[in-house]
């Protein structure tokens, strides 16, 4: 009989907090004076752009790395057409119906923030919103699927190479182990615009992005199967954030040195790559030593995330418009925006989504509307 595969609730913790990241982003980037945006205010501030770029820089590989990770202890489970099975309904079905829902109304609140009421609802009666149709910020799950895709193709044409397997394990149990895995990361960032990862134009997959990110999620899938080393991870965790401090410092321009344009453009990748891979091996491992335990109250972070990530767009277009007359300054702005965006999902994740059919098709599972009391409960205390 096959023994039970555990549950990895630091990793799914990390995942879950790598989503309410990209909350926090989007309500930076809506009052900031850099990044893209369906609709800002007037009056905008850069004080948080460097946080911006310094979560930009790990977010998504590291929610990369747990989806390789994640998918391949899942494929394990389930076999090729359980697993392909499970991820079109948990992954494609998402994307595509929370797109068809998201879209529409971000762009009719969006217009109405521009042109006012009637304008906006002649630029949705007319169609002509579909002009500018864009996955926004349900990119990631394309790009999922994408790597999904992918892994099929691997799996199937390439055969189990045990020395392959080996060499792996050797570099990621090294200490050095964040040097080693930055050198891909650094060639897949030479083709992009700027020294970082761009996002997606639209939905047409962008070779070097998918490139990009292809190097954690194979490291996530690869690293299942030497998850043994996720306590080599735990023990070096403090270690591997404090030298990220170094390279992060250069990479962000806290500290500045006149160089020539060549030098700029290989060094700032070179930062990049570094610090990411001194970050991915430190999240992990922070999350592993202190989260890896059974918490009603991590587990619903887990579980919930996922639709509070979906839905929160359209939350704080509504929240921008809603204060906009107010005359506030962006970073007083941002954190009400970023609380009463918390109060609005929390409920409407907890009482329409959990214990419904959206429930099942985001978390695997309907929870019974009787638990709803005692969830509150335990995640309050």
């Amino acid at each position: 009989m096959r023994t039970p595969e555990p549950r990895y609730h630091a990793l799914d913790s990390l995942r879950a907090v790598m989503m309410l990241l990209g909350i926090y982003l989007h309500v930076v980037v809506a009052y900031s004076n850099t990044g893209g945006w369906p609709y800002k205010q007037r009056e905008l501030t850069s004080a948080l752009n460097w946080t911006l770029g310094f979560i930009h820089l790990f977010r998504m590989p590291v929610f990369y790395v747990m989806a390789g990770f994640l998918g391949a202890l899942l494929y394990g489970k389930r076999e090729m057409r359980g697993w392909l099975d499970n991820r079109f309904h948990r992954v494609v079905i998402p994307f595509v119906g929370g797109w068809l829902v998201l879209f529409p109304l971000v762009l009719f609140l969006t217009a109405i923030g521009k042109a006012g009421w009637r304008q906006a609802v002649g630029f949705m009666v007319t169609g002509e919103f579909l002009r500018y149709a864009h996955p926004m910020h349900l990119w990631f799950l394309e790009y999922l699927a994408l790597l999904y895709a992918l892994a099929v193709v691997a799996l199937r044409a390439v055969p189990p190479l045990p020395a392959a397997e080996r060499w792996f394990r050797a570099c990621a149990a090294s200490p050095f182990a964040p040097l080693v895995f930055a050198v891909p990361s650094f060639v897949a960032l030479l083709p992009m615009r700027y020294a970082g990862l761009e996002d997606p134009p639209g939905f047409v997959p962008v070779v070097r992005i998918v490139a990009a990110y292809v190097v954690p999620f194979t490291f996530g899938w690869l690293l299942y199967g030497q998850r043994d080393l996720l306590e080599a991870f735990a023990r070096r965790a403090w270690a591997y954030l404090a030298l990220s401090l170094a390279p992060l410092t250069l990479y962000l321009g806290f500290v500045k040195f006149a160089v020539p344009k060549m030098v700029s453009f290989y060094a700032d990748r070179a930062l990049h790559s570094l610090a990411l891979w001194l970050l991915i091996y430190g999240f992990i491992g922070v999350f592993q030593r202190y989260l890896n335990g059974e918490s009603p109250r991590m587990r619903y972070l887990s579980d919930s995330a996922y639709f509070l990530y979906l839905a929160h767009m359209p939350v704080i277009v509504a929240l921008q418009l809603a204060m906009g007359h107010l005359p506030w300054p962006p970073l007083v702005k941002i954190p009400v925006v970023l609380a009463l965006a918390t109060v609005a999902l929390v409920p409407m994740y907890h009482y329409l989504v959990r214990p419904t059919f959206l429930g099942a098709a985001l978390n695997g599972r309907r929870y019974p509307i009787g638990r709803q009391r005692e969830e509150i409960v335990a995640v309050a205390t």
